[in-house]
């Protein structure tokens, strides 16, 4: 049996290979009985048919890679160990670190990159370490969880602290960079952290708020605090009155964070700031890190955290925190009605309201603070599960939950997988792919809705209720400006939400096309359900019965259904770039590439477990 470290670096090389193998390609597949020589022998025991010969041309090296499954969503799952051919012919065992090095050697040397230029490939070579430590850490600690994690019925917070593994297509995915080593168990989703929230009282003269409740932000904390047992009643009359100072929420780690920054201490000795500690029911952080929970809370809270996640610093920018009060105003017109009425099993899960501190000559000053409805709340919590975390790889690598489900749906309905598979497939489509791409065609409102910002609530193992979230991820065609604006007067000059036509219908494409629902097909395959390609076909189905609007120039349908290659997100190069994607203007966040659309592909290749 693998130890937790070999489970973290198979994992790590899954990942980070899948990425290289889409965005460069470069590989042909060959059957095993075809190898010779010293490949063969060292693939002689392996039990697969198929391999995948990866040639690094620049450096005249080949890897081999054991084909345990095919994929036409373009996420292979490996048999190892994986092997690589020097040009003397030696052919040798493949770990992560080597694995790593090579391919960012290769990226290099096709990018024609001097070394004065490559300080990039060890910022990208620590990420994926400390990625892989922290997923073995991760296992090690939950590994006797694993069973539980892949039931059926799991709350909320449970599912979100279950996501061990993060993005299944990006090449550092449990990355972080700030968080020192004692403060990881309380701080991480994944090893069920939980803390009491940090708060500063904050003179009005410097407090920027809004909100698009009856109440503003300032209000609802501190009513929040007067009905919490937990909070003593002296802390209560002193701090949670009505006056001229707010109580601002802070994330504890980001709390030790400002107090070090000169410009904060500064006005605390003024006496504009002030730091009152701890206080307090326990939050539990969701997948995200820096967004809380409490069941028994009608608000989270998405905190400003100055930690590198993945590859950016998870900072609330100014736009975004306009962008949520914005979106919760839209949705009170005959927008939100309308989609209400038409698909109440979608819900848009609103940031309405949020606090930060004005410091002079600071664009954002650490302090911004978003409240997140929560409709999560009490039961209502059940069997709620961000999309990612169904769909990921079970830490024993033999399942994972949706699998899970599907199979206690087929033995207590007697039915196939396969059937099963599919309809639950379509129920899924009904409450996410409809709406989004109705609110897309009639209103030209883009979401960012990838894996983990959407959370599906199962009703009897089947999908009952869609939810989306995040105000960073919102696109607003530029050709429906003039009709949004005449709902909501002003809209996008703070939030800046307006983008072209075409970036709206490339990030939809993206995020909801190939991180989501592609990898939602993948999760299907992999679990050996049912065919991928008959989810494709239903995929398909889907698409070409929804109706365009005349005068639409949304591309997005015709190009999923008719164009064979479609650009991609390419995380690997976005990475390796050193990229941040939550700074700079929308065409240069990030490194698209062409890669293979299955919906138009006339003959997909066999798709099998071997």
């Amino acid at each position: 049996m693998m130890n937790t470290k070999q489970m973290a670096e198979h994992a790590t090389i899954q990942s980070f290979l899948n990425c290289y193998l889409r965005e460069a390609g470069g590989y042909k597949l060959v059957q095993k009985s075809d190898l010779a020589g010293e490949v063969a022998n060292r693939l002689k025991t392996t039990d697969v048919e198929q391999v995948m010969d990866c040639h690094l041309a620049h450096q005249g090296i080949h890897l081999y890679i054991p084909l345990a499954y095919w994929s036409v969503t373009e996420r292979h799952i490996f048999s190892y160990p994986l092997y690589y051919s020097s040009r003397q012919g030696e052919v040798l065992e493949l770990d992560y670190i080597t694995l790593t090095s090579l391919i960012i050697k290769e990226l290099n040397l096709v990018a024609g990159m001097t070394s004065d230029v490559t300080s990039h490939q060890d910022e990208l070579m620590l990420r994926v370490i400390l990625s892989c430590q922290n997923i073995d850490h991760f296992i090690q600690e939950r590994l006797k969880e694993s069973d539980h994690l892949d039931q059926a019925d799991l709350n909320f917070i449970e599912a979100e602290q279950a996501l061990i593994f993060g993005h299944l297509l990006h090449p550092t995915p449990k990355s972080r960079q700030g968080i020192a080593e004692w403060d990881v168990p309380s701080y991480s989703p994944e090893l069920k952290g939980q803390f009491q929230l940090h708060y500063f009282l904050v003179h009005h003269s410097i407090v920027y708020q809004r909100s698009a409740l009856q109440h503003s932000a300032e209000h609802l904390v501190k009513e929040q605090l007067l009905v919490d047992p937990e909070v003593p009643s002296d802390f209560k009359s002193q701090y949670c009155q009505n006056d001229e100072y707010a109580l601002l929420p802070i994330h504890p780690w980001q709390a030790e964070f400002l107090m070090r920054k000169s410009s904060v201490q500064k006005l605390m000795k003024q006496g504009l700031i002030k730091s009152v500690g701890r206080q307090g029911k326990t939050y539990y952080p969701t997948s995200s890190v820096r967004t809380v929970y409490h069941p028994e809370e009608k608000f989270m809270f998405k905190f400003s955290l100055n930690i590198k996640i993945t590859n950016s610093v998870r900072a609330n920018k100014n736009m975004e925190l306009e962008r949520g009060v914005e979106v919760k105003n839209l949705l009170k017109s005959k927008i939100g009605t309308e989609l209400g009425d038409r698909y109440p099993d979608f819900q848009i899960i609103c940031d309405p309201a949020f606090m930060t501190v004005k410091i002079d000559g600071e664009k954002e000053s650490g302090f911004e603070v978003i409240l997140r409805e929560n409709p999560f709340y009490l039961d209502q919590a059940l069997n709620a599960t961000p999309v990612a975390s169904l769909c990921q790889d079970s830490m024993n690598g033999q399942t994972s939950r949706l699998a899970e489900i599907i199979n206690q749906l087929a033995e207590k309905e007697g039915r196939t997988t396969e059937e099963v598979s599919v309809d639950w497939f379509e129920r899924y489509l009904d409450r996410s792919l409809q709406p989004i791409i109705w609110l897309f065609l009639k209103y030209g409102i883009a979401l960012e809705a990838h894996q983990q910002n959407s959370v599906i609530q199962l009703k009897d193992g089947y999908p009952d209720r869609f939810f989306y979230r995040d105000n960073q991820g919102y696109y607003f065609c530029e050709s429906y400006y003039e009709q949004l604006n005449q709902l909501l007067p002003g809209i996008s000059e703070k939030s800046n939400t307006v983008c072209s036509d075409a970036i709206a219908d490339e990030r939809l494409r993206y995020y909801f096309y190939f991180n989501h629902l592609l990898g939602l097909v993948n999760a299907f395959g992999v679990g050996g359900l049912v065919d991928e390609r008959k989810l494709i076909d239903k995929l398909r189905e889907h698409l070409a019965a929804i109706n365009i609007p005349e005068g639409n120039l949304s591309q997005l349908i015709e190009s999923l259904l008719t164009y064979e290659t479609l650009p991609c997100k390419a995380n690997l190069l976005t990475r390796f770039h050193d990229m941040d994607e939550l700074t700079g203007s929308l065409e240069t966040q990030s490194v698209y590439v062409e890669v293979n659309n299955p919906l138009a592909e006339r003959e997909l290749v066999k798709n099998e477990s071997l």
